[in-house]
């Protein structure tokens, strides 16, 4: 067995070894790096349906996308287009330009894009580089259904905290506000049906998942691409907003609450749900932390009444929450 050989396998024990979305993203840039004459690799999401359609979701360089925008969505468009992987050589500036699809078993179509800029690449690496892509595209599969709830397809308990800690961890990267707009935050909210345990002992267990399909159809429908929507367990759920204003959040939230009110269940009648809010800051040290906020609001908005939301910053500032200090082992819900 060839050297060569031997350094693609281990590659392709590094990318499997992986048991997460993200870090898989990162395994295959650094694996490609490695075993080719690779210079730049971006990871690309694509989604036709919003705006931006590009988004970069790894890179090896984080100023290259809008440096290079214009040559890059070039490449990445004529991927697209023909669905089938794309190379560009300029013989002036003694470039290579590559964008090699990666396909989606849930929904079919591509959903990402491996963008690599290199000064000369052969036949052999570009195969090379399509041959790690879809061995990534392979695994990611498996992991995505992986983190995924199987009765909603909502993201599961299982990766809530290390989505939040990823969150935590750009503010250290990137500073205070990698949004670069001081209002801007995250927000988390923690959500659970009122009397849900009653829907099921009068209506049955059958008629419960229904109602839970409902809700979670309903957080698709109502909340960004961008923002993250979890089913926690049971009737609970989690859904973490992409940067935005308190105001811009209020409106989100109420606008899902108005049409879970609104929803017609059939024999259930109605049905509600109680909320706790928290925004998302570079002073949190950790996912429980930022959970604990939310799930303490969530608590007072059962003891006013369910039906509504209460936020952990006004709870704090009326003095009817002291802050909170969790420990590590902090069981939450």
């Amino acid at each position: 067995m060839t050297l060569n050989s031997i350094a693609f396998l281990d590659s392709v024990v590094d990318i499997t070894a992986q048991t997460e979305s993200d870090t898989i993203c990162e395994s295959l840039i650094t694996t490609i790096l490695q075993l080719t004459q690779v210079n730049q690799v971006l990871m690309i999401d694509y989604n036709s349906e919003h705006s931006p359609e590009f988004i970069v979701i790894a890179s090896s360089d984080i100023f290259l996308y809008e440096e290079e925008k214009h040559s890059i969505e070039r490449i990445i468009n004529a991927c697209i287009i023909s669905n089938d992987t794309v190379i560009e050589y300029s013989k002036e500036e003694d470039l290579s330009l590559l964008a090699v699809p990666i396909q989606s078993s849930e929904k079919g179509g591509i959903h990402s894009i491996v963008f690599c800029k290199a000064k000369k690449l052969k036949g052999d690496q570009v195969q090379l580089i399509e041959g790690l892509s879809k061995v990534y595209e392979n695994y990611h599969n498996i992991i995505h259904a992986s983190e995924r709830d199987g009765l909603t397809g909502l993201y599961n308990r299982k990766i809530l905290t290390t989505k939040i800690d990823r969150l935590l961890d750009r503010f250290l990267i990137q500073g205070v506000s990698y949004t670069q707009l001081p209002l801007n935050h995250h927000w988390v909210c923690i959500f659970d049906i009122d009397y849900f345990k009653m829907i099921n002992d009068s209506l049955g267990h059958v008629f419960g998942d229904e109602v839970i399909l409902l809700i979670s159809a309903m957080m698709k429908e109502t909340f960004h691409e961008e923002d993250l929507l979890f089913r926690y367990g049971g009737d609970e759920f989690v859904v973490i907003l992409h940067p935005q204003t308190r105001e811009e959040m209020e409106e989100n939230i109420h606008c899902f609450m108005d049409k879970v009110n609104t929803r017609d269940y059939g024999l259930a009648k109605e049905v509600s749900i109680s909320m706790g809010a928290a925004s998302i800051h570079s002073e949190e040290l950790n996912a429980i932390t930022v959970l604990g906020f939310a799930d303490q609001a969530l608590y007072k908005a059962k003891q006013k009444g369910r039906n509504q939301v209460a936020f952990y910053e006004d709870l704090i500032e009326s003095g009817e929450l002291a802050s909170l200090v969790p420990e590590d082992d902090v069981e939450l819900f």
